[in-house]
Formats: structure tokens, sequence, C-alpha cells
């Protein structure tokens, strides 16, 4: 039998927790007959409080508290929560994760989970992943991890990261393919209604760019200049310009500021907008290419495929929201 822990914050999101939690119980069901197979699964507060609430306002009572855990841990989980609770809670957290590491086969988050293992000190070096939402806040949060924004999870032994909520639950098969082999894993795959390995990339369902709440006021101020604008010639001069800045001194406080150069950003930017057209509007492809700033079709496609693996033809058929 293995020990898992699922760990919780205030305001987690139920998900985050429901999700893993029903993939391990599932593969107990399968494995009823052998009693020593299985999983011991634990809701663990990561406060002195058992009972603590969700972000949707739901009470969760926990088995334990990061303060009584009196059993082994095989594999602890951290769930996602709202990353204003991160600032709130306290210090212990981190330094019991600090702790515990070397004594759990494996550790891992789902959704902004990553960003309690960020701030233990647990996934520097390592490859990891997040809600894509806050991919861009991670890495530039934590410049010594190596954020991908595009897997549904990321395994860098014995750390496991997860993307978005729901991404807890690919993460959590194969945690069980891993322990028990795929025969398991694919049972508990159909029973759920769930694929094994889910395809395509999380990237298709965000923005290439962070929330416009969650820029810095200078990012901000640069974006409101550039986004009527996206379909003329933009230079980094223009910028500058603009904001009474030298290119050089622009250049220099763009990248502090947003964690990337400006021709990237722009880049992502038109990415976003040729998003928007594709799912809102019956505009051709081709017009959508010239307003975005990008000249033709082929140029858009190219940067379509880089970023989000699909075409925009595919992704206007997968993501349009009118007839």
């Amino acid at each position: 039998m293995k020990n898992i822990v699922l760990l919780a914050l205030p305001e987690v999101q139920l998900l985050d927790i429901a999700g893993p939690w029903d993939v391990f119980t599932s593969a107990n069901r399968f494995l009823s007959d052998k009693q020593d197979f299985g999983y011991h699964v634990y809701l663990v507060s990561g406060t002195s409080e058992k009972v603590i609430y969700s972000g949707s306002g739901m009470p969760l009572s926990c088995s334990h508290t990061i303060y009584n855990i009196d059993f082994p841990i095989d594999t602890l989980l951290v769930a996602g929560t709202a990353l204003s609770v991160l600032d709130e809670i306290s210090p212990d957290i981190y330094h019991y994760l600090q702790n515990i590491a070397p004594e759990v086969r494996r550790m891992g988050s789902v959704c902004v989970g990553a960003f309690v293992l960020a701030k233990a000190g647990l996934l520097d070096g390592k490859q990891v992943t997040t809600h894509w939402k806050f991919a861009d806040a991670l890495q530039k949060s934590y410049p010594k991890l190596d954020v991908n924004v595009n897997p549904f999870f990321i395994r860098d032994k014995p750390i496991y990261t997860s993307g978005g909520v729901s991404s807890g639950m690919d993460l959590a098969l194969a945690l069980l393919e891993e322990d028990f082999g795929k025969p398991l894993a694919v049972e508990v795959a159909r029973h759920l209604v769930l694929h094994l390995k889910r395809s395509g990339v999380q990237s298709q369902f965000g923005n290439a760019l962070p929330e416009y709440e969650m820029m810095s006021p200078f990012t901000k101020n640069v974006c409101d200049l550039l986004k009527d604008k996206l379909g003329k010639a933009i230079t980094v001069e223009y910028m500058a310009e603009s904001l009474n800045m030298s290119v050089r001194n622009f250049s220099r406080v763009f990248v502090k500021e947003s964690g990337m150069t400006p021709g990237r950003f722009l880049e992502k930017m038109r990415l976003d907008q040729a998003m928007n057209m594709l799912e809102y509007t019956d505009i051709s492809i081709d017009m959508i290419a010239d307003k975005c700033g990008f000249g033709h079709a082929v140029s858009l496609r190219r940067l379509f495929l880089k970023h989000i693996f699909l075409s925009p033809a595919q992704y206007r058929k997968a993501f349009k929201t009118t007839e």
C-alpha cells in the first residue's frame, strides 16, 4: 500500500484535490482482490486547522495537518490555491516541505501548487509546468526554474508538476501507470471517462501573454500603446520614443518588467489578437493575418504551429464560439 498525501491550503481548487483523489481511489476498486496493493489517500491541511475552505466556499475536513502526520508518505502532491494565499500562510509549510522532501519517493504539484514547491526551493534547476495563465509569473518569480507551459504534466524526478486544474488527473493517471502498469491505468481512465494520455498541449487553452491585471504598470502602458496598432509596422524605436526613453534603456526596463524582449511581447500580443479573432469572428484567415500585423497567412500559420501546435484553421474549428 502506498500512502498518498494531497496537501491543501485555504482557497484550494476543488478539482485539484477531487480529480487525483478519484483516480487513486478508483484504482483501489480494481485492486480490491489484492489486499496489499493500492493506495491510502489522505487529505492534509497545510495549516494548523483540520477544516479549511475551498475557493468555491466548500468546507473540507482533513484527516491530518502538517503538524501531526504520523505515517510514512510515498507521494505528496500540493494542490493549487489562490496566489494571494501564499503570502498569508505560515512559513511552516515551506519548512515542512523542505524537511519531508528527502523522505518521500515522489513530490509534485497540481496547477499553481508549483508556486509552493518553488518557494520552498524544491524546483530549482527543474523543468516544471503550471497553469498556463501563471506560467510567466512563475518563471519571472523563480528564474532558476525551466518553466514549460505546454505539457499537461512534467516529470523531472523525483518532482512531478502538472498544469491547470484538470491536469492533476493527467498526472495522477501517469503516477498510477508508473506504480501498477498501463492496463490498470487504462481501466481507471475508462471508468472516469478520460483519455489516458490527452492529446494537444495546455497552451491551446490560454493566452500567449499573462492576464492584463497581472502585468506591471510599465508593461500595461506598453500594452495600451500597441493594442490598436498591431496591424501596422511597429519597431522598438517607436515604443521607446513613445515613452520618452532611449532604445537601450527601454529594452532593459521592459525585459526586467515583463520577463521578455519587446519583440517577443509584440509577437505574443499579435498572436493573442489573432486567436481572439479566430474565436469570435468569421473574418478570413488571410485578413486576420493582415489585421494582426503578420503580413500573410503563412507567417500566422507558422507562429500558431510554433506556440500552440495547431494551424489557425484547426484552432478556429476547436474554439470558435459563434456559428
